[in-house]
């Protein structure tokens, strides 16, 4: 199982997400289009499209979480880009999604 870490000091926009996220989608043949389907589908998967479980995220820990909501102001109908991804990351009920 593995943890992934979002720092959100380290980008201030949705694409800055987007590759923020690229480095932990190495394992297996990852269909990333940088786009909140495409999240959603990743999600699901538990961020592993290999068939060696020990490669799943089990937890998700977003610091500066704060910012990033403060920052990227992109909407998708009546919700932000960020309450989006908020529920996607919460989707999943075998990983665990941590704001700090």
């Amino acid at each position: 199982m593995r943890t992934l870490e979002i720092h959100g000091q380290e980008f201030d926009s949705l694409k800055g997400f987007y590759k923020s996220l690229e480095p932990c989608l190495i394992v297996g043949e990852c269909p990333w289009g940088q786009n909140l389907d495409s999240l959603d589908e990743i999600v699901s998967c538990n961020f592993n499209y290999s068939d060696n479980k020990e490669n799943d995220v089990n937890c998700i820990i977003w610091t500066d979480f704060q910012k990033s909501k403060r920052e990227i102001k992109d909407k998708r109908g009546d919700k932000t880009v960020i309450e989006i991804i908020e529920e996607i990351f919460n989707s999943n009920n075998k990983i665990e999604f941590i704001i700090k």
